[in-house]
């Protein structure tokens, strides 16, 4: 087993995590609405899942897509440049509200992070080539 993965596992069950398909219709043909529960709090928040990685129904690979999604917005510099890196229009208006709302909520989850930094415990690099712990998560 990947260390990376008992991290995840220990802290979904640590954070009492749950992610399921949101039933709202997406601000964006390229996003999928999902529901982030963690700790007491409940977040909309729209991913994109470039690998169909939701296919899997696996509640780790949903962590991994659920919170490097947050994580992509909290490291923009601002709403065009989150645009750009994810490939949106942004003359969406429903992208920049939720961009808004995301913005103003992050430091909220933030709070159940050790260090109060987001943390998706699998490298970008694992992501994106499949490899390691993706890998395993992806079978």
């Amino acid at each position: 087993m990947y260390p990376e993965i008992t991290d995840i596992q220990n802290f979904i069950a640590a954070r009492g995590i749950t992610i399921w398909l949101g039933k709202g219709i997406s601000i964006d043909k390229k996003l999928i609405p999902i529901v982030l529960k963690i700790d007491n709090g409940i977040y909309n928040i729209h991913v994109a899942d470039e690998y169909d990685d939701l296919d899997y129904y696996n509640p780790i690979l949903n962590f991994i897509i659920v919170f490097r999604a947050i994580v992509a917005i909290n490291e923009s510099s601002d709403f065009l440049e989150w645009c750009k890196q994810e490939d949106l229009d942004p003359n969406n208006y429903k992208l920049l509200d939720y961009y808004k709302d995301i913005c103003n909520v992050i430091s909220g989850i933030n709070l159940s992070f050790p260090d109060h930094e987001i943390d998706y415990f699998v490298s970008d690099l694992d992501f994106q080539l499949n490899t390691g712990a993706m890998q395993f998560l992806r079978r």
